[in-house]
């Protein structure tokens, strides 16, 4: 199978094989080791980024609420809706409302 691409940049067109493969199985290919490589790549750079007193801070942030949130579970609710009923609820208590964009 060849296959064309074509550069956004220059539009040059760039034809190779992709060693027999069928086109979903070079993708898929593709798409696997571009995860391989990103994966180590964003957890190293997140060791290098935060530092022990940052990773402490948030932490500190994070452990409330898991512990608030022990033993619940969250509202389910339909895929391509905003969320669940609960949460518009919460904000009427208060005389608020979410504002749809």
């Amino acid at each position: 199978m060849t296959t064309t691409l074509t550069s956004p940049a220059n539009a040059t067109k760039i034809t190779g094989r992709r060693n027999g493969l069928t086109e979903q199985a070079a993708d898929a290919a593709i798409d696997q080791a571009c995860r391989m490589l990103r994966l180590p790549t964003i957890r190293t750079q997140f060791e290098q980024i935060a530092d022990a007193a940052e990773v402490e801070q948030s932490w500190q942030v994070v452990d409330p609420l898991e512990e608030a949130w022990k033993g619940t579970k969250p509202e389910p609710y339909r895929a391509g809706e905003w969320g669940p009923h609960a949460a518009d609820e919460l904000l009427r208590r208060d005389g608020r409302h979410w504002r749809r964009a």
